[in-house]
């Protein structure tokens, strides 16, 4: 069963990652990995929460997720959560978010989604 819903126009770059289309198609997002730039400013403050309950209609609560702030710069940070954690959390335009798979784990505070490997 297909469940498709309408997105701002600001998740474009998620509709990119299925195929240049501008609703969220579930079914094939929710099994990978996604990333999300520029995923808040002023008037768009709710955008990642949208998008985490989007999420979390699928998703695990606990699914590893990460932040990195100010990307390439002396600043540059970043933080491991899970994505009932992200929902709640303020980010900005200078950070990308990375929502993992179901197979992506926290090791040693970095997101790792194994690619078929031994003992990952």
């Amino acid at each position: 069963m297909k469940i498709e819903r309408k997105i701002p126009k600001m998740w474009a770059s998620v509709g990119k990652i299925v195929g240049n289309k501008r609703t969220f198609r579930k079914d094939k997002i929710c099994k990978g990995a996604v990333a999300l730039y520029n995923p808040s400013s002023r008037k768009r403050a709710d955008y990642l929460r949208r998008a985490c309950e989007i999420l979390l209609e699928q998703k695990s609560p606990d699914t590893i997720c990460g932040i990195a702030r100010n990307i390439g710069r002396e600043e540059c940070s970043s933080n491991v959560l899970t994505l009932s954690e992200l929902r709640d959390t303020p980010v900005d335009m200078f950070c990308t978010v990375f929502i993992g798979s179901s197979s992506t784990r926290n090791i040693n505070g970095k997101m790792v989604t194994p690619r078929g490997y031994k003992n990952v």
